[in-house]
């Protein structure tokens, strides 16, 4: 009688491991690390005039890279006077020109999402910038592998441009 609940036992144990194997091939998404990536959008708005950016970082990365810059041993993203250093760390890192000049982007301010912190600039124009250049290396002076993705939108076409690695400035052509 001992003999057939040894083989169920083992037939469990088979069934248990091809059942959590099954899981790690069907589900590696949920075992992977959260990517390093800024999302960065910039819109023309036709009812203001402004080209309104923002960016969407993750906070704990923000908290990092402030604290890193700082010499601190650590930074809370949720107070405001850390929001601060972190735009003007984002006016150091990211910018725009019309093909001849930088445009300046004014600070509007900055919201917690969840455990992303969104960063708000805009910049009044009398009309959407026909040439439009941009350096995108927020975070990527601190992480090795941080890759940062910026959309744009002028009209009706959106461009998405990737940046990562040793890249340099970008144009995002035939938006208008």
């Amino acid at each position: 009688m001992t003999q057939p609940r040894a083989s169920m036992t083992r037939r469990m144990a088979i069934t248990a491991c091809g059942v959590f194997g099954a899981g790690m091939f069907w589900a590696p998404p949920a075992l992977a690390h959260r990517a390093q990536t800024v999302l960065s959008t910039v819109t023309w708005n036709e009812a203001t005039s402004t080209l309104d950016v923002m960016h969407r970082l993750h906070g704990h990365d923000a908290e990092l890279c402030l604290a890193l810059k700082a010499g601190v041993p650590q930074t809370d993203i949720t107070v405001l006077r850390t929001q601060a250093q972190l735009m003007l760390y984002i006016e150091e890192t990211f910018a725009l020109t019309d093909g001849t000049r930088r445009l300046a982007l004014e600070p509007l301010g900055a919201e917690m999402q969840g455990e992303a912190v969104l960063m708000y600039q805009e910049c009044k124009l009398t009309a959407p910038p026909q040439n439009l250049a941009i350096d995108n290396r927020i975070l990527r002076d601190v992480f090795e592998n941080q890759t940062n993705l910026v959309n744009v939108k002028l009209a009706q076409r959106t461009r998405t441009l990737l940046f990562s690695g040793g890249d340099g400035v970008k144009k995002a052509e035939g938006l208008l």
